[in-house]
């Protein structure tokens, strides 16, 4: 096997490479994760994907049985690299190397990517996530990041946010029927093959509101009333109560993400601190 150095962790997945039967494969260390190791193993017959997820992914609200279960789906419609290998209570996930460019923060901005991006969530929120997958509330999701958050954050800036969530939370039009929804797609889990979009990182995906996985896009990558509205017309129908749901959605979003990159700097994961900065202004408006 081709890899560099030597340590337990090359043991692993030596092991892992073995079992699935590669021969000899080449192994490249994947990067752009801020809390999962991932690998590239290559031989002549494959090219596979492996996953192993971080000790504080947990902690995050990552789910790894509706990860697999939602991947699954998706890749059955084509819009996720098909799954090899899964032990979800290892967080252990081998799938399909996809083959394509990963798209940067300006491509999700572009006009012509964003009605794309819309097209791919419409085919999405059409599938039927699996019946036995809990429902996924951001609102509840997000509160519950930031109760996780006293005593280690400004307090009355937690208690301004937590009283602008439930305020949002109750204006939000009620659902008639969970989609299946990515919950996480910006624009480093976007690979386009040309003649399509695939994403990668299922890892919070499952049964949600479809406005919450537009409400992610418009927040991930900023979008101005002009860009959402190519997202929106690439998504298609004239669907008033998810436009209704989409404005509350996008700062209870960002609250989600704020409470999230909080989180995740105290387990010791890198943020952007610009990022943070621009957030609180919005979460403050």
């Amino acid at each position: 096997m081709t890899m560099p150095g030597h340590d337990a962790t090359q043991d692993q997945v030596a092991a892992i490479a073995a079992e699935l039967g590669l021969q000899d494969p080449e192994v490249t260390p994947l990067g752009g994760g801020l809390s999962n190791l991932s690998w590239r193993l290559r031989d002549a017959s494959q090219d596979l994907v492996l996953r192993q997820a971080g000790a504080k992914t947990g902690v995050l609200g990552a789910d790894r049985h509706s990860e697999l279960a939602m991947q699954q789906i998706a890749a059955a419609a084509g819009l996720a690299s098909p799954v090899v290998l899964a032990r979800p209570a290892e967080g252990l996930l081998v799938t399909r190397h996809v083959g394509g460019r990963v798209l940067n923060y300006e491509d999700a901005r572009h006009p012509a990517m964003l009605a794309r991006i819309g097209a791919w969530l419409a085919k999405l929120h059409a599938l039927a996530p699996p019946p036995w997958l809990a429902a996924i509330d951001i609102a509840a999701r997000a509160m519950g990041y930031l109760q996780s958050l006293h005593g280690q954050a400004p307090a009355a800036f937690l208690q301004e946010l937590e009283q602008g969530l439930a305020a949002r939370r109750r204006s939000v039009p009620s659902l008639s029927l969970p989609a299946a929804c990515h919950h996480d797609l910006h624009h480093l889990n976007l690979v386009d093959r040309g003649n399509a979009l695939v994403a990668i990182d299922w890892e919070y995906a499952g049964p949600g509101d479809p406005a919450a996985d537009l409400a992610a896009c418009i927040g991930y990558h900023d979008l101005d009333p002009t860009q959402t509205e190519a997202l929106l017309a690439g998504y298609g129908g004239d669907n008033q109560p998810l436009l209704a749901r989409l404005a509350p959605l996008c700062w209870i979003f960002d609250c989600l993400w704020f409470g999230w990159m909080e989180i995740a700097a105290r387990q010791g994961i890198a943020a952007d601190t610009g990022r943070r900065d621009r957030l609180i202004e919005r979460l403050s408006l």
